[in-house]
């Protein structure tokens, strides 16, 4: 009888491990190998995300992005992939902004985009590897290499700054490609 108890309770023991094992094997574990603060979890985080921000039953700007990382204390947020479009109190256009991440201090109103950065309104292009935006004001200061299109004509500088409509635009260092004719462009 003692024998028996004793094989009874090794195949508890074995069936309790396997379940064990199928328990933590199944449960998912999220994927912390990328944190804006490292070593900090943050308050929110939202995948695949669309922001629309109005004032006035007038839409002011739509976000789109892949992730999105929230941290209260602090007061920033971290994007991933992100897409917006700024529009006019007509809900035209106004302009877009993409970039590989985004930064934005909360407290600020600042928006930091990293890596590919290009800005689009109706007057050009600017591409930027790294450029701030003060939302405030709607100022834009590009550096590390940036380029402005407008038609067929390229300037390079190492430096920009502009709004974010691309009316005004001042370069530091710069290069040109194209036709220029002052009564035709008004940079």
């Amino acid at each position: 009888m003692i024998k028996q108890w004793k094989n009874l309770w090794h195949i508890l023991r074995i069936v309790n491990l396997f379940f064990l094992i199928l328990f933590f094997s199944c449960t998912k574990s999220e994927d912390m190998s990328y944190l804006p603060i490292e070593d900090k979890i943050p308050d929110e985080q939202a995948d695949s995300i669309r922001i629309i921000a109005t004032t006035n039953d007038v839409i002011d700007y739509e976000l789109i992005a892949v992730r999105m990382f929230k941290y209260y204390e602090t007061k920033q947020t971290f994007a991933d992939t992100v897409f917006i479009t700024f529009y006019n109190p007509d809900a035209t256009i106004k302009s877009t902004l993409s970039c590989d991440r985004a930064e934005l201090d909360d407290a600020k109103n600042i928006l930091t985009g990293i890596g590919n950065v290009i800005v689009k309104s109706e007057n050009g292009i600017m591409k930027a590897p790294y450029m701030v935006l003060n939302r405030n004001t709607n100022k834009i200061f590009a550096q590390r290499g940036v380029t402005m299109i407008r038609g067929e004509n390229v300037l390079h500088g190492a430096e920009m700054k502009t709004d974010l409509y691309l009316d005004r635009v001042e370069i530091l260092e710069v290069t040109a490609e194209g036709k220029l004719d002052e009564k035709e462009i008004k940079w």
